[in-house]
């Protein structure tokens, strides 16, 4: 374990192993399977944060602490914007981590990662900030900001990310090999800001238009590489190997610009996208479906 030994010792109790169970039927286990494993931090006696995608549509789930009892959550709240979920669990009591605050985070900023590999086993990894900034991925998902590491994930997704002082900075959902060894994970200052809406004490706002593609960009173009099954997109008609050129008139040369374009609507409502299919221009018009609703 590459890192002082004081932070360890300070969370590891704090750190659980989670285990999500999904019915075949829902549309999130093609992609992501019926058995999801993953860790998650305590953020209160009885709250556990972790990655929205391991718990997602889940018929059912345990919690197993530092202290080898296993838990089960009496509430689930998934929440797609953020890419976080809060679990409400029953049980005894778990040791929460202290919160600290990601945004003073800067490049080079030392910091510590330690997940589960196992219902009993823990293991952690230093490294170091390498950005602080924008991020987007193909499930229509956009952060304005999300913490880039150097950290190399040596277990499951979900686990939490402290800093020099073992003060909880993020959640890492993301490993990020193919352009280079990093991790990503999504600040505390979203879960902060969000926290009442997970616990169920505020209204969530106006949901967003969802409509179910997987965008990249393909030279300097947004290329469609495919669709949800049953999703918006599908039901419209569009496919993979699409080129979206705009969204209601407006031009899009990126997933940011997409995503901004998309999210001016809210579910029900319609949206034109003129795109480009076999040299051949032309408009598709796609009704916006809601995520939650989706995957619920």
């Amino acid at each position: 374990m590459d890192s002082p030994v004081f932070i360890p010792r300070a969370v590891v109790s704090s750190v659980v192993f989670l285990r999500s169970e999904i019915h075949e039927s829902h549309p999130s286990t093609a992609v992501l399977g019926d058995e999801r494993m993953g860790a998650g931090v305590a953020v209160g006696e009885h709250l556990v944060l972790t990655a929205h995608y391991l718990v997602m549509g889940a018929s059912r789930a345990v919690v197993v602490g530092g202290d080898g009892r296993l838990r089960e959550p009496r509430k689930i709240v998934v929440d797609h914007e953020s890419g976080l979920a809060l679990l409400s669990m029953n049980g005894a009591a778990l040791r929460p981590a202290p919160l600290g605050r990601s945004a003073p985070l800067q490049p080079g900023t030392p910091v510590f990662l330690l997940t589960c590999t196992g219902e009993q086993e823990r293991k952690g990894a230093s490294g170091l900030v390498t950005s602080v900034g924008p991020f987007e991925a193909f499930w229509e998902y956009m952060l304005d900001t999300a913490i880039m590491t150097t950290v190399l994930n040596p277990g499951l997704a979900g686990a939490p990310l402290f800093d020099g002082n073992a003060q909880l900075m993020g959640i890492v959902s993301l490993g990020i090999a193919t352009v280079a060894r990093a991790s990503l994970a999504i600040p505390i200052d979203l879960f902060s800001a969000r926290r009442r809406i997970l616990e169920g004490d505020e209204s969530r706002p106006e949901a967003r238009a969802w409509l179910g593609m997987y965008p990249q960009i393909n030279d300097g173009a947004v290329a469609i590489k495919g669709v949800v099954p049953g999703g918006p997109s599908d039901q419209a008609g569009l496919a993979e190997g699409d080129f979206v050129l705009s969204v209601d008139g407006q031009p899009v040369t990126s997933l940011r610009e997409l995503y901004q374009a998309f999210w001016k609507k809210g579910p029900g409502e319609a949206l034109d996208l003129q795109i480009l299919r076999d040299s051949q221009i032309r408009v598709v018009h796609v009704l916006a479906g809601d995520r939650y609703d989706f995957y619920k």
